[in-house]
């Protein structure tokens, strides 16, 4: 598959790339410090982050965007 020929070989890189696909409203609140507090870097890691921006808005308790 193309995809995996591309794709970072560090394991730790990989996990980081998926947080390039946040929702922009959420992307732009973290950088601005306005993320619960109980959510950080660790945790976005972890998490099976869906990429549907409405979906990660549910799963990380995000506000609706405007």
């Amino acid at each position: 598959m193309p995809l995996i020929e591309i794709s970072p070989s560090a394991a730790y890189l990989r996990m980081l790339l998926k947080l390039a696909f946040l929702a922009p409203d959420i992307q732009r609140g973290i950088l601005e410090g306005r993320q619960p507090g109980s959510l950080n870097l660790q945790q976005l890691i972890k998490m099976d982050i869906p990429l549907c921006w409405n979906e990660q808005r549910t799963a990380l308790n995000w506000p609706s965007a405007n």
